[in-house]
């Protein structure tokens, strides 16, 4: 905390008074850091019109910088730390995620492209965890982008197809 009070000009006790403690430091750093990811994904994906580009392109896209990058690895993917566990009780993790996916499903509600039934808070849960598998998935060499964006249109985007349209595969 010393050096974040003197690379910013303050009293370590002045940094105090913004954060309890050296976690919610780092959980403030990596959220600022997740919803800088979010922008550029969202800016990413923008051109894609149908929803399952959109998530399909989402998955992959997330997945790829968190393998990469340890703060938004920590947002997707939180350890058994004390700084983990606080992430999720405080519900850092689960914010983000629906800051990933709601503007996704916003649109496809506004286009009654999502089926009936899905709930937001599952939806996000389960994107969260599908996106984790992925990542995991890149760094072990089980697959790549080409094999896993196959995967996810055979296997993810037709939890996310109406039964009166086709899978969009």
């Amino acid at each position: 905390m010393d050096d974040v009070a003197n690379e910013v000009g303050l009293s370590r006790p002045s940094v105090y008074r913004y954060f309890a403690d050296r976690d919610d430091l780092l959980i403030e750093l990596i959220t600022r850091h997740a919803r800088a990811l979010l922008a550029r994904a969202h800016k990413s994906i923008s051109g894609r019109s149908s929803l399952p580009d959109q998530i399909v392109e989402t998955v992959l896209y997330t997945a790829e910088h968190a393998r990469r990058d340890p703060l938004t690895r920590h947002v997707l993917d939180p350890d058994g730390t004390s700084l983990g566990k606080r992430m999720v009780a405080s519900g850092v993790t689960e914010r983000c995620r629906a800051e990933m996916w709601d503007p996704v499903l916003d649109a496809a509600v506004a286009n009654n492209d999502l089926p009936p039934g899905l709930t937001r808070s599952d939806i996000h849960l389960w994107l969260g965890n599908v996106t984790k598998i992925v990542m995991r998935g890149l760094e072990d060499g089980d697959g790549d982008v080409r094999r896993y964006r196959s995967i996810l249109r055979r296997f993810v985007v037709p939890a996310f197809t109406r039964a009166d349209e086709p899978a969009g595969v």
